[in-house]
């Protein structure tokens, strides 16, 4: 019985360790992907849209270059079909869309706005942000952020406030506070820091719309 009872006591605590093993720190993972910006976005399956749309609008060389880019992944560019398809369809039920169908111009004007063409990793963020201006000359401030409790439930396994990536869209003539948003729209990065062997990665969370799209 005793011998029992001590073999159903590890099978628990192994069970336990399991179970929170993604609270033990592995340590700093290595955020270099050994390739070029355009390389990367190319092989990844859930950035390879943005790469097409990126070549589309004939920014290759700018990613490429000594850049960081804030990259919508491909349910972000869905979102955006979605909402265009929903305008469309209001007029003809049969319409269809998809990204063939997104003009060139509004790729050319509106990509752009991913793209600055200067290295912005998190060492140079801080938590009220920096405006920096996109190669389509459009602003974004860019920040790193606590997030603070109840925003996202971590429980008490976390002593430390983690800091998170935003991108912000400013609407009206002037920025909101950082902490208090009014019209502005703050996005935040899902995967921060990547480095490419030219520029710096940011990939922005699925629940962006591409070029912040709202329909009518």
């Amino acid at each position: 019985m005793k011998k029992l009872l001590f073999i159903i006591m590890i099978a628990v605590a192994f069970f336990a360790c399991e179970q929170d093993d993604y609270l033990v720190d592995g340590g700093l993972s290595d955020p270099n992907v050994n390739m070029s910006t355009m390389a990367y976005l190319k092989q990844h399956p859930q950035l390879d849209t943005f790469a097409i749309l990126i070549e589309r609008a004939g920014l290759a060389d700018e990613v490429d270059g000594e850049s960081t880019v804030f990259v919508a992944n491909n349910l972000s560019v869905n979102n955006y079909l979605d909402e265009v398809l929903t305008e469309l369809r209001k007029e003809d039920p049969q319409a269809t869309y998809t990204i063939n169908d997104i003009p060139v111009d509004t790729l050319q004007k509106y990509m752009g706005a991913y793209v600055f063409d200067t290295k912005i990793t998190r060492d140079d963020m801080s938590k009220e942000g920096q405006v920096y201006t996109a190669v389509n000359g459009e602003q974004r401030r860019i920040s790193l952020e606590p997030v603070l409790s109840g925003e996202i439930a971590y429980g008490n396994n976390l002593t430390i406030a983690p800091e998170y990536v935003y991108y912000t869209y400013k609407y009206g003539t002037s920025w909101d506070d950082w902490d208090n948003l009014k019209d502005d729209t703050k996005i935040i990065v899902r995967t921060s820091n990547l480095i490419s062997t030219n520029g710096v990665i940011h990939v922005l969370q699925g629940s962006h719309t591409l070029f912040d799209y709202e329909g009518e």
